[in-house]
């Protein structure tokens, strides 16, 4: 047991579940508060795949999609989106029950559900081809998307990819355990919310203001909560297999990870390489797991070369 978790375990105390329980006066916002603050002119909700799912699609010109972490959002690509939709047709949706896509109705959280899903956003999209780019549980989505559908992927951005297997990050094992994690569901100080945020840092000082309030938001939105106990349960089962799938990835593959990753350790990248010899591996100094939020400028700016790479490269593909 990890000295995050036994401390944790620790402070559950007669009077830590007193102030737990105060949190509970900390009205939760509703679905219609939450659209108002955190949806765009680009946003649009979609049933796909059964679920109602928030897409944002704007720009023209090749398509990128961008698949998030566990609970995290699509609004964690804001700084690259902007930038990039000036130059591609960008699409980035929050993968249930993260952000306001909320949870699935038929609590499906397996790697396959995720794999229909990108294929439905896709399909609705009217897009034939798209550079999949992902962070943890994106990345790992985007990678067995691109081993099933090859044709479908012109190119993988991987941000601290999930994949091989590894401890869950402590705040999804706690998720896990019984006790705590059905807590979770129901009480969510902003504190809990602020440590796990800063602990996908490699340097907290670099969150922005308003990060940890939108996370806090949307992890309360409703359903939310109880989905990401059950995708953490699923994910704990399927942590240890090995993912033979990775060798059937045919696209031009890069992968950033940053050195001061604790979620996601940075020695998997060698795991990568071994299967997808033809991948190029950026590391970013004193970064965590979320670079492209933690250092936008600096994570895009790695990116870009290839992403450029990847539009000539599919100019001389075209007929």
């Amino acid at each position: 047991m990890t000295p995050v978790i036994s401390a944790a375990l620790r402070a559950v105390t007669p009077v830590m579940i007193l102030l737990l329980v105060g949190c509970q006066a900390v009205r939760s916002p509703g679905v219609g508060e939450l659209r108002d603050r955190y949806t765009t002119a680009s946003s649009r909700m979609v049933e796909l795949d059964g679920v109602q799912v928030h897409l944002q699609d704007e720009g023209e010109g090749p398509a990128i999609l961008f698949l998030h972490g566990a609970s995290a959002s699509l609004h964690t690509w804001e700084p690259w989106v902007r930038s990039l939709r000036h130059e591609f047709r960008v699409l980035a949706i929050d993968l249930p029950p993260s952000g306001l896509s909320g949870p699935r109705p038929d609590r499906r959280y397996d790697p396959e559900a995720y794999v229909a899903l990108v294929d439905a956003v896709l399909d609705h999209a009217r897009v034939d081809r798209a550079i999949l780019v992902g962070n943890s549980l994106g990345g790992y989505i985007a990678a067995r998307f691109a081993a099933r559908y090859p044709h479908r992927v012109s190119g993988l951005v991987l941000i601290s990819p999930a994949g091989y297997p590894q401890e869950l990050p402590w705040p999804l094992r706690l998720l896990t355990m019984p006790g705590l994690g059905r807590l979770h569901t129901w009480i969510t100080p902003r504190w809990v919310v602020q440590r796990g945020v800063a602990s996908a840092y490699g340097d907290p000082a670099r969150i922005r203001p308003g990060i940890v309030d939108r996370y806090w938001d949307l992890i309360r939105a409703p359903g939310n909560r109880q989905g990401l106990r059950e995708l953490a349960r699923t994910m704990d089962d399927v942590r240890l297999q090995e993912p033979e799938w990775v060798e059937d990835v045919q696209a031009p593959t890069l992968v950033v990870w940053g050195d001061s990753d604790d979620f996601t350790p940075l020695e998997l990248a060698d795991r990568w390489k071994e299967d997808l010899p033809h991948m190029r591996l950026e590391i970013l100094e004193g970064v965590g797991h979320v670079a492209m939020e933690e250092v936008p400028a600096r994570s895009l700016e790695v990116i870009r070369p290839f992403l450029a790479e990847l539009r000539t490269r599919d100019s001389k593909l075209d007929p």
